[in-house]
Order: structure tokens, then C-alpha cells, then sequence
């Protein structure tokens, strides 16, 4: 199923340098450790195996709470299922990038939907392949920290299964799009 696991932590984008030299007041939350990186990827890899045993549903249990209240289970479930349909099953990743990073240093949606601050994330960079799609792509998955654990908190990984980046909004999105999402 994966090519290849994490061998070695390497520096995440040059963001990351540039958020580690950031002045100590600026950081509201402590990074992730090594160790919590390894664990989050972990949980990324059992999201992962849902992707590829087409168990949704076990995807969604590992996504964070925060993206799981804007996409209640059955539409996740029919967006990832077709999202599998037409890219068919994953046939390689391999981990470019591994480390922790804060919200202000991830790319924000096509939208303009950026990541929560205060959260603690880990970034994870790929290189994927899949079976109905031509040549290789770079995706990332971001995983939050939440009362359940590490769990998916967003990304393109897996070919943008939802239509857009998907992320945990900021409180400011999460308010504006409230009604149109309930």
C-alpha cells in the first residue's frame, strides 16, 4: 500500500524555517514534537487505509471534529466515494516532508478558507500516484490535534475529494458560513 514510510524527518518548506525564527510571543501553541509527528503520520496512515480499503466511514472517524461538523458523515462518505470512482485506488506515496507548522504558515483554500490558529498541526508532504490519474502529483495532508488525538485536519491529498483544499476553518469562516452549511 505505501511505498514508502517516514525514514527521516526532514525540514518542512522554507515556511517552516522562516515560522522557526519567528519571535517566541508569536507562537500561541508549542509545536509538535518528533514523537508527535511520527504519531500523527501514523494516523495518517490509518486514514489512509480507509482510502484504500474504500471504508470511508473509518476515514471519517480519523478527520477532526472540526471539518466532520461542516461535512456531516453521509456527504463526506458520497464525496469520498466519488473522489475513489474517478481516481481509483492510491498506487504509491512517498513522504517528501514531515514536521510541525503552524496555521499561519499553511496555504490557505481556493476559497480564502485559511487554517485555525492555536491549533497544533503537523504538515505532511507527498508525492502520489493513483490509478486513473496521469503521472505523479505533490499533495499534503495537515493533521490537527484535537480531543480525539491527531486526526486529518485538512489538505488535497487524495485528489481534492471534497472540490477545494479542505481545511478547520477559522472561527471568522465557520460564522460566516454557518447557515449555508446547516
Amino acid at each position: 500500500m505505501v511505498t514508502h514510510l517516514i525514514a527521516v524527518f526532514r525540514p518542512v518548506l522554507l515556511g517552516l524555517v522562516l515560522a522557526a525564527s519567528a519571535p517566541a510571543a508569536a507562537q500561541t501553541v508549542a509545536p509538535a514534537t518528533d514523537a508527535e509527528v511520527r504519531e500523527a503520520y501514523g494516523v495518517f496512515l490509518d486514514w489512509v487505509a480507509g482510502w484504500q480499503d474504500e471504508d470511508h466511514y473509518a476515514q471519517y472517524r480519523l478527520t477532526d471534529r472540526r471539518i466532520r461538523q461542516w461535512w456531516p458523515r453521509e456527504r463526506y462518505l458520497r464525496f469520498l466515494t466519488d473522489s475513489r470512482r474517478r481516481t481509483g485506488a492510491l498506487t504509491s506515496i512517498e513522504v517528501l516532508q514531515a514536521g510541525a507548522i503552524e496555521a499561519e504558515t499553511l496555504p490557505c483554500t481556493e476559497r480564502g478558507h485559511c487554517y485555525r490558529p492555536g491549533l497544533r498541526y503537523v504538515f505532511l508532504l507527498f508525492r502520489t500516484r493513483y490509478e486513473h490519474v496521469e503521472g505523479e502529483l505533490t499533495e499534503y495532508a495537515v493533521m490537527a490535534e484535537s480531543g480525539e488525538g491527531w486526526r486529518f485536519g485538512g489538505g488535497n491529498i487524495l485528489n481534492r475529494p471534497m472540490g477545494e483544499t479542505s481545511v478547520i476553518m477559522t472561527l471568522q469562516d465557520e460564522s460566516r458560513y454557518r447557515q449555508s452549511f446547516q
